[in-house]
């Protein structure tokens, strides 16, 4: 981990320089590698080795992360409160978060949403609101008549989202859902990382705390390579949902479980389970069971992120949107957790497994790909 001052960390990346000030660089080096972005927004991702997004993360590190979050939400919260998760990064982490809340809080009221980029068809959309740095900046709530009544009377809202750099992001959502929701009195903002000092705070539509587990400033100059990166034209557009696919896109009133084929695995079985986007914390799940039978599992996912090779990315398999979308995804770092099978946990059928096949037998890797095809409610 750079670092060149007590309590400073500097990163240089081909697209500009990145310092994280009032920082521990030991925690930091504990819960953060980096990389470049190809995006003229912004040129540096901060890439969290608990997300269980771009990096192989086992299970248990990422339910301990959400648990962490969830034991810093106040304990005062009024009832009912809905948890949101920001599609696409955060949707596994933040079901995780919300499942542990529910844990230290057995019998409060609550319901979980999330953001989307996949339409879901008869749903409501109760609100939309713009990520200004993203390189897929659209985001659209929406909701089924099975929540509406728990929304309606909702009173907290918290935001969960994997970083929190200046804020704008977690201020745009708050305005969209409390415009939809105008009962909420309160707000909580939960991220792994938060680099804003709080000052988006004063911004919010309603009173509001900030929740993390590092929290620093943060000092970018971009370079030359950030003003050349240019976004696909494809990077922001909708896919579909399919009809069978997972309920958290409408909204919960209690955690789900995909219906899927069971998944076994050999005592010390090395194995890589991947979300597809969105759809994140049944590979979550995945792992935890291959865990439970002695296999030796880690976690990541099929993401639009566009990062370029080099540092925390060394490597990236690309592979089209299953959803129909047309943007470019990609898998990061897919050998990293030297697998001997990896499982792909999808709502739809898209060439993920044959384009992962292909990548692999150019990189000559034997490993096995296969895709747990999950549905959900009474869908076939």
């Amino acid at each position: 981990m750079p670092e060149d001052a007590p309590g400073r960390v500097k990163v240089d990346l081909p697209t500009g320089t990145l310092v994280l000030h009032d920082v521990a660089p030991e925690r930091v080096a504990n819960l953060c590698q980096f990389a470049a972005r190809a995006n003229p927004k912004r040129g540096f991702l901060i890439v969290s080795t608990v997300l269980g997004r771009h990096l192989p993360t086992p299970p248990q590190a990422l339910r301990a992360a959400a648990d962490a979050l969830a034991a810093q939400l106040p304990g005062d919260l009024p009832e009912p409160v809905l948890f949101c998760g920001m599609a696409e990064t955060a949707t596994g982490l933040a079901q995780a978060v919300w499942a542990a809340w529910r844990a230290r809080h057995p019998g409060a009221e609550s319901a979980y949403v999330q953001s989307s980029r996949q339409t879901v068809t008869g749903a409501r959309i109760l609100c939309r609101f713009e990520e200004d740095h993203s390189h897929a900046a659209s985001h659209m709530v929406q909701v089924s008549t099975e929540v509406e009544p728990m929304l309606a009377a909702a009173h907290s809202l918290v935001i969960v989202d994997d970083e929190c750099s200046t804020g704008a992001t977690f201020v745009e959502a708050a305005e969209a859902l409390v415009a939809a929701l105008p009962q909420i009195e309160r707000v909580a903002c939960a991220s792994l990382t938060d680099w804003s000092a709080g000052a988006f705070l004063a911004r919010m539509p309603r009173p509001a705390s900030a929740h993390s587990l590092i929290a620093g400033t943060l000092e970018w100059t971009p370079g030359a390579g950030q003003v050349a990166a240019k976004l696909a034209p494809t990077a922001n557009r909708h896919g579909t949902a399919p009809a069978s696919g997972m309920r958290s896109r409408t909204g919960l009133l209690a955690p789900e479980a995909a219906i899927r084929a069971p998944i076994t695995t050999a005592p010390a079985e090395r194995v890589l389970v991947l979300g597809d986007g969105e759809h994140a914390y049944e590979a979550l799940c995945i792992a935890e069971d291959i865990a439970a039978q002695g296999g030796v599992p880690a976690l990541q996912s099929i993401t639009r992120t566009p990062a370029l090779l080099g540092h925390a990315m060394r490597s990236v398999a690309t592979l089209a949107d299953a959803y129909g979308s047309g943007a470019t995804c990609h898998v990061y770092n897919l050998l990293a957790h030297d697998p001997a099978r990896i499982v792909i946990a999808a709502e739809i059928e898209g060439g993920q497994a044959e384009a992962l096949r292909g990548w692999l037998a150019e990189a000559g890797s034997d490993a096995v790909v296969e895709l747990a095809l999950c549905r959900y409610g009474e869908a076939p």
